[in-house]
């Protein structure tokens, strides 16, 4: 068994109700209580997009390529769909792939941690990528809030139900 040196700077942490202990890995009640809290509605909201992400085992600059989908593009070609529903397609297996590693993975409370964060950013990359694809947010960011929420709200339902 490999030994770890984890330093603590803070003894107990805390997401969103969630206690987290200081140990060397996380409880069972720990994970169930993240893993529940990242299957909320709406837990992405207030979260930045990562800077960059490892999808597919390739460097992707998330934030860089979102801005430019948001700010930019008037309709998409049908290559630009494809690679936005290709790049969908690798952010929800990267949710996965980060919602095991919480499930199952020999982690302490940082990473942990960290692992909530950067799945809370890819779930609202992977939100506003839905929205791109149906046109609802092309140029008209703005005007489109109020009902991009509840329509957010329903397709994160619509992804519970898939991934239960």
């Amino acid at each position: 068994m490999e030994f770890k040196d984890r330093t603590r700077e803070h003894a107990d942490l805390t997401v969103w109700g969630v206690h987290l202990s200081d140990a060397d890995t996380l409880t069972k009640k720990e994970r169930e209580e993240l893993l529940f809290k990242l299957g909320r509605v709406l837990t992405f909201v207030g979260t930045e997009i990562p800077e960059e992400a490892q999808l597919d085992g390739q460097r992707v600059p998330l934030r860089e390529v979102m801005w430019h989908l948001i700010n930019h593009k008037q309709e998409l070609t049908p290559d630009e769909f494809a690679a936005v529903d290709k790049l969908y397609g690798a952010i929800e297996r990267k949710i996965r792939e980060i919602e095991s590693m919480i499930k199952t993975g020999d982690i302490d409370d940082n990473e942990a941690l960290a692992l909530y964060a950067e799945a809370q950013g890819l779930i609202r990359a992977a939100v506003e990528l839905r929205d791109i694809e149906k046109g609802k947010q092309l140029n008209n960011y703005a005007r489109v809030a109020s009902a991009k929420t509840v329509e957010a709200q329903k397709r994160w339902l619509e992804y519970l139900k898939k991934i239960r």
